[in-house]
């Protein structure tokens, strides 16, 4: 296996879902240093590697495998070459010429299942001490991926904004990887208001839910813990690895958000700040899951209307406070 003689700088975003991460993503990507790839994670139970390596995946798991550009990336099983993505199949093969011949790639799914959840953290303490056989082979692996993906781009800095906080834990024991992380935080309320949105979007598409869409205090708890880790993750990086931002301050104070994330990949990012911050359209890459406002291709940022106050009920408005105030002020919210 060949491996660069630099470690891969990757930058990884982490926090709930629904706080913005994909815009926030596509944005850094808009830099010419910086490979947004969106939530990695997705492309490895979408086919990526080939049909057998998902076997034993749990079905909701798995993803739907296209990619921004509009073309496939379950490579193995597209008949026509035209309807593949070309960026994703050029890494994959660029991934099995740099992977140890000690590892299998059909193996990679089920690894990242043993060490990419947030159930698995307890394991990647014990892991921490020593590392296993199977941990040094998730290590090879998930080091030569991104690093084809950083041959191939032809950039220094990759992305990846797959928000698990057990993964950003897991990647920053990976020998010959720089990990860099941004806890990226979203007023709870906006959170429960999006995630309602999609919920009644599906009762009307005709998609059964089996729970009535997501409870307040349901959603306040999630938010709650999904912070909770990634702040203790972030924790662990060490002084100068790691940086707090909130999804307001993005729309808002582009430049101060983009100021803070700059030191961690040591690029100057006041071109992509001045560009977003006039209105700019910014292009989306080649980027994988996240939520549909990448799947034009396009993005533009526009000040956030704070539409929870109209969509959240009174009620939810005070149960959440008094569920989680506290912690909410802790990251600057108000009531």
């Amino acid at each position: 296996m060949t491996h660069s003689q630099t470690p891969v700088k990757v930058l990884k975003i982490t926090g709930s879902g629904r706080s913005g991460s994909t815009i926030l993503d596509i944005v850094l990507g808009n830099h010419p240093d910086v490979e947004s790839t969106g939530e990695l994670s997705n492309l490895i139970r979408n086919g990526w590697i080939g049909g057998e390596s998902l076997k034993g995946i749990e079905r909701k798991r798995l993803r739907v495998p296209i990619c921004t550009c509009g073309r496939r990336t379950d490579i193995p099983d597209v008949e026509d070459a035209a309807e593949a993505c070309p960026f994703w199949s050029s890494v994959r093969r660029e991934w099995v010429k740099r992977v140890d011949s000690r590892d299998d790639i059909e193996s990679y799914p089920t690894l990242q299942d043993e060490f990419e959840r947030f159930k698995r953290l307890p394991r990647l303490l014990r892991e921490r001490r020593r590392l296993s056989p199977r941990f040094q082979s998730y290590a090879r692996l998930t080091r030569a991926l991104y690093e084809s993906i950083s041959g191939v781009s032809g950039k220094p800095v990759i992305v990846d904004s797959s928000k698990i906080s057990a993964k950003t834990f897991a990647l920053s024991m990976v020998p010959g990887m720089d990990l860099r992380a941004i806890h990226n935080v979203r007023d709870v309320r906006g959170v429960m208001s999006s995630r309602s949105k999609t919920f009644r979007k599906n009762i009307q598409a005709g998609i059964k839910w089996d729970h009535e869409g997501h409870k307040a205090w349901k959603t306040a708890v999630w938010w709650m813990g999904k912070n909770f880790a990634s702040e203790w993750v972030c924790a662990q990086l060490g002084p100068g690895k790691a940086v707090r931002i909130r999804y307001e301050d993005l729309y808002e104070d582009t430049k101060g958000v983009l100021d803070k994330i700059s030191p961690l990949i040591e690029a100057d990012l006041t071109g992509v700040a001045d560009a977003a911050s006039s209105g700019e359209t910014l292009q989306a890459g080649h980027n994988i899951g996240g939520n549909r406002t990448k799947k034009s291709g396009i993005v533009t940022l526009r000040p956030d209307a704070q539409e929870w106050r109209g969509a959240l009920s009174a009620r939810e408005q005070r149960l959440t406070w008094a569920l989680i105030g506290w912690l909410m002020r802790r990251y600057g919210y108000k009531r």
